[in-house]
């Protein structure tokens, strides 16, 4: 596994280049939508034939942010995002007017397909249309929690072709992290011992982001190769290290990747 200094989008160059090394054009999945802003990036770098949009864009949705009745002290609460989404979490209007922005960015595109609804029947109205296998990224930024993250790859791996990418967001053990409730490290880790995936690429930032691929698939060969061609600095660790992952912040306040 790399551990690269490099921001998450720098990550995108290097997902494009290992498709062109092998002479795809993806088709991807993004799970957790937002306004948009995201997915359009990755498709204007990756250049997809076909992108799947899943987001549930629900106030209801965000009942699984704790399960405890009474917030622990390590946890924000919920008000503390609300300018990052532009209302009140409580009010679906919140959650409306962010679908709104997002559905008449994508309007009148026919290589978008937009699934308002929750991760798990999105995935069966994916796969009865498109099939297992049908798509070559996928990236997972939906509910953090860690049984939803663990949930969304062992149902989402099915859809992946066989030299496919994942990508996770928020990927990282961090005060954060730890103040929003992440679980997508842990949940990462739990994925690769019931899946043939490994860690190929890990961003040494606070919020890291991970790319994980089918152990000895050519995605994994080519991920490295398109790594190599680019002057992002890396050090390479052993995959198993990645439980591990903690983010260290310095007395300049730079955040930074350790496994100590």
């Amino acid at each position: 596994m790399k551990v690269v200094d490099c921001p998450r989008a720098r990550l995108y160059d290097v997902v494009a280049g290992a498709f062109a090394t092998l002479g795809r054009q993806p088709a991807m999945i993004e799970l957790g939508v937002h306004k948009g802003d995201n997915a359009t990036r990755l498709m204007e770098v990756l250049g997809t034939r076909h992108a799947v949009l899943v987001d549930a864009w629900s106030a209801e949705a965000l009942a699984t942010y704790s399960h405890f009745d009474k917030l622990p002290p390590w946890i924000l609460p919920l008000t503390a995002f609300e300018r990052y989404f532009g209302g009140s979490l409580s009010d679906q209007a919140t959650f409306d007017r962010t679908y709104e922005v997002a559905r008449q960015r994508f309007e009148g595109r026919g290589d978008v397909e937009i699934i308002r609804d929750d991760t798990v029947p999105a995935f069966a109205r994916i796969r009865d249309r498109h099939g297992d296998g049908a798509f070559d990224f996928i990236y997972v930024d939906a509910n953090h929690q860690y049984e939803y993250v663990l949930r969304d790859l062992l149902y989402y791996q099915h859809l992946l072709a066989a030299d496919g990418v994942m990508m996770l967001n928020d990927c990282c053990h961090s005060q954060k992290g730890m103040n929003q409730n992440l679980g997508v490290l842990e949940a990462v880790g739990n994925f690769m011992k019931r899946a043939d995936f490994v860690p190929v690429a890990l961003t040494s930032t606070d919020m890291s982001d991970l790319l994980i691929a089918r152990r000895g698939s050519a995605m994994v060969g080519a991920l490295d190769a398109a790594l190599d061609a680019t002057d992002i600095s890396f050090v390479e660790v052993m995959p198993q290290m990645l439980a591990a992952a903690h983010i260290r912040v310095s007395p300049q306040g730079r955040a930074r990747v350790s496994f100590a």
